[in-house]
């Protein structure tokens, strides 16, 4: 009989403490669950931090690694831009608070192309002699400028384009970027580009070909 009583007693003890326990406390005790998450990494004055391709949401990273660093300059090169984003894909786990990313392993960590984007772009355009690209994205805030041959990178504040359907002009302090729908050869490759560009940057200008966010992309013929 005493052993009975001892056992409603225990149980009784048991279920007001499941019950008196907060759901914070709950969360905590659950073990941490792994993902991979998917989206732009980028590295500011506060450290890296991740966009994600499916909803937009955004996380502040911590490294277990110990290679995010170099590993996200590799992938910046000749040069990193100034809150430049690169392709990562990481594996880790999501803060209770939601906020925060900590990274225990880096599954993929590449430059942004325009053939494997994740956010909406409007312009990709590149040229030869010297060899350079332009990335411009409203949803990324920036018109972003590499130049392969001076180890350059530079980032211009996005800014509304005037267009009349067949020309778009960006214009933004230090650069002037005029875009036409007209076909295009970068002198390199069978590809025949449907836009062609033209680059004014600090005085000086650059001539290439472009593609469209959300248009097929030209193949080599």
């Amino acid at each position: 009989m005493r052993i009975f009583i001892f056992t409603l007693l225990a149980i009784s003890l048991w279920q007001c403490r499941q019950k008196s326990q907060s759901p914070a406390e709950t969360q905590q005790s659950a073990a941490p669950v792994e993902s991979t998450l998917r989206g732009y990494l980028t590295e500011g004055e506060k450290g890296f931090s991740l966009r994600l391709c499916t909803d937009e949401a955004r996380y502040s990273v911590d490294d277990t690694t110990g290679k995010l660093d170099s590993l996200y300059r590799q992938a910046c090169m000749p040069a990193p831009i100034p809150g430049e984003a690169v392709y990562a894909v990481l594996t880790g786990v999501v803060s209770t608070s939601g906020d925060r990313f900590t990274v225990q392993r880096i599954d993929t960590l590449t430059p942004k192309g325009w053939r494997d984007a994740c956010l909406p772009w409007e312009f990709w355009c590149n040229g030869t002699e010297p060899f350079w690209s332009l990335q411009i994205s409203e949803s990324e805030g920036f018109i972003y400028y590499k130049n392969v041959g001076d180890d350059e990178g530079r980032a211009f504040a996005w800014t509304q384009p005037k267009t009349n359907g067949k020309t778009w002009t960006y214009e933004a302090k230090g650069i002037s970027v005029v875009i036409k729908k007209e076909k295009c050869s970068d002198g390199m490759s069978d590809i025949v580009y449907p836009y062609s560009v033209e680059v004014t940057l600090d005085g000086q200008q650059l001539r290439g070909c472009a593609v469209r966010g959300g248009e097929p992309l030209p193949e080599e013929q």
